[in-house]
């Protein structure tokens, strides 16, 4: 098993021409970075948001948990956090690599798959 660590030569990707005479080479090279980075799950959307477990009240009652209810909260505040944190990745590297009128565009998409 290798333990080599990516670099940036890794994550390089070409910008996507205004025209997208270039779409077939951009798409591929992001598809193997994203890939590269054990993130590709995002892009086909096998990877979901993580549901809450225990969602909070909508009556605007106080939530009590016990403590094994407590544990499986913070398991999916991690779970959550973590997806978070992968899908900006994905999605960092989108917008590098797109026009300013395509990023206005898909912006407020919530998942990388909608993108």
């Amino acid at each position: 098993m290798s333990t080599m660590k990516l670099g940036n030569e890794f994550l390089w990707i070409p910008k996507l021409d205004a025209m997208e005479y270039n779409w077939v080479v951009y798409y591929d090279c992001l598809l193997i970075s994203i890939d590269a980075q054990g993130l590709g799950d995002h892009l086909d959307g096998t990877v979901t948001m993580p549901t809450n477990p225990h969602p909070p009240p909508t009556d605007g009652s106080t939530q009590t948990f016990l403590a094994e209810q407590k544990t499986t909260v913070l398991k999916y505040q991690k779970k959550l956090k973590t997806w978070k944190q992968e899908a900006a990745i994905v999605k960092q590297q989108l917008a590098g690599m797109i026009s300013d009128t395509l990023f206005l565009k898909i912006q407020l998409l919530p998942t990388v798959k909608e993108i």
